[in-house]
């Protein structure tokens, strides 16, 4: 019986440590209560998962994608922070939807060349 409250209660670290890395608590728990050893190491040099930390600073913090360069920005942001992209929709030289040959035409424009 001692034996079993002992792994609940140090099943907790590694269920931590997962945690700050955007893991699920409860799997690494019962992970961390069965195979306390290998899952401490495991929960040690795992990766952070980028994917769940972004969709958790969506919901819970507030914070939006740059359309521009896809970083984490506030969402009352008005200006990029990463980029400087402007984010009002002012823009009068904004257009998302270039083909190649626009690409192609401005670059030369700025290059001086004309064809």
């Amino acid at each position: 019986m001692e034996i079993l409250l002992i792994s609940i209660v140090i099943g907790i670290i590694p269920a931590l440590i997962a945690h700050s890395k955007g893991r699920s608590f409860f799997a690494w728990w019962i992970y961390g209560a069965l195979l306390f050893i290998i899952a401490f190491v495991h929960s040690l040099v795992i990766r952070k998962d980028v994917k769940a930390e972004e969709k958790d600073m969506i919901a819970f913090d507030g914070m939006k994608k740059c359309p521009f360069c896809a970083e984490m920005i506030k969402s009352e942001a008005i200006k990029c922070k990463h980029c400087g992209s402007d984010l009002t929709g002012n823009n009068p030289n904004l257009d998302l939807k270039k083909s190649d040959e626009d690409y192609l035409k401005e670059a030369r424009r700025k290059a001086g060349i004309n064809e």
